[in-house]
């Protein structure tokens, strides 16, 4: 067995190959925020002092390399021969890079770069590429485009999230899958639907729909080399908001009384804050335990209660699952609580949120764990 695996880890590209994982760093990620930290150190000295401090001077410089620290990401990877393809989104724009997978420093080729090129989901087939865009309205729709070109075309449209496609080997038929949204008069988004599981016939532009349910989500649709139809499906949830209780509004109130003493704590040593200890991501928060997944912000300290039989589990919920159809139509539960997966050969390679698991038959083997992955592929 000599599986290697692709795959995001919080945030990093990695490569798992024989057994061991190299991180992938992006280049151009780094020099995006190299560039913002340098415009903010090279004017940080008109801001910074007690005086500009007492004077309420703001470094609007700071702004931008927060953003970029903050906002700069890696969305999605695929194998290009033996190179990674792999899309990055900044606060500025966005685009499709390639990287060596054997030489983390080696220099990249800049595939596509543009404004407004928000890229959340792709896929590679013969030589061609079926993207998910975001659009500045809040629409997802599916785009396709030629290796070595920069060219692409929209391919679905409608008010809609059109979310991991997934091209056939004769790539003329393509799965995704697709949530209706809800607006209110002056076109924000207030709810979004169930994803239905959609096939497109990219010769004829007919439109199929393979499942749709008011109660369930598909989601992440492949074919398996044997021909077999592979989704996830989960329960489709109305996001409602909750009345504040007794507690909530308790905690609310310690926050601001806690707010305005850390207020005149800087009134009255401006020049403190600095020597203080800074704050450690993690510790005492409760954002760093979280993680977003298809819409569903994760608890990745949680322990949940899947179908594997190996010590620990994964901060996907049972009620995931992993599914498969038959060409005649039968369907089975696969695998409960999958956050995304590949083939590899007859055997099934997933993440269950923290670890990464190929299964063959009824063995199990963990191949990697880390604190959140939210997406492989399998390299073939």
């Amino acid at each position: 067995m000599d599986t290697k695996v692709l795959f995001l880890s919080d945030g990093e590209m990695a490569v798992l190959e024989r057994g061991e994982v190299r991180a992938l760093h992006s280049v151009r990620m780094q020099k995006y925020i190299d560039t913002a930290r340098e415009l903010e150190n090279r004017n940080a000295w008109k801001y910074e002092g007690a005086g500009a401090q007492f004077q309420h001077q703001v470094n609007p410089y700071a702004a931008p390399r927060r953003m970029a620290e903050s906002s700069c990401r890696v969305t999605a990877l695929a194998p290009f021969g033996d190179q990674l393809l792999y899309a990055l989104v900044t606060p500025d724009m966005g685009g499709l890079y390639l990287k060596s997978m054997e030489d983390d420093a080696a220099a990249e080729g800049n595939w596509l770069s543009e404004r407004g090129f928000n890229l959340r989901d792709m896929h590679l087939q013969g030589g061609q590429i079926a993207c998910a865009l975001d659009t500045p309205q809040g629409e997802c729709h599916i785009a396709l485009m030629k290796a070595g070109q920069t060219h692409y075309q929209i391919v679905t449209q409608g008010d809609t999230q059109d979310t991991a496609p997934f091209l056939c080997p004769d790539r003329k038929m393509l799965y995704y899958a697709s949530a209706g949204f809800a607006r209110d008069e002056e076109g924000r988004i207030i709810a979004k639907g169930p994803a239905a599981l959609l096939k497109l016939d990219l010769r004829s532009g007919d439109l199929d729909t393979v499942y749709e349910d008011a109660t369930a989500d598909y989601l992440r649709p492949k074919v398996s080399p044997d021909g077999a139809l592979y989704f996830i499906r989960r329960p489709y949830e109305i996001p409602r908001s909750k009345p504040l209780t007794l507690t909530d509004r308790m905690k609310n109130v310690g926050a601001f009384f806690k707010g305005m003493g850390k207020l005149f704590q800087f009134i009255g040593d401006p020049e403190g804050s600095k020597k203080r200890q800074p704050h450690v991501a993690g510790q005492g928060d409760n954002a760093a335990q979280k993680r977003m997944l298809e819409g569903v912000l994760l608890d990745v300290t949680s322990m949940q209660d899947t179908d594997t039989q190996d010590d620990g589990h994964g901060c996907v919920p049972a009620s995931w699952v992993l599914m498969r159809r038959e060409p005649d139509g039968k369907l089975t539960e696969v695998i409960k609580g999958v956050a995304d997966y590949d083939f590899d050969g007859d055997a099934l390679v997933y993440s269950d949120g923290r670890r990464i698991i190929r299964q063959q038959g009824e063995k199990k083997t963990v191949l990697h764990k880390a604190v959140f992955i939210p997406r492989l592929v399998v390299m073939k």
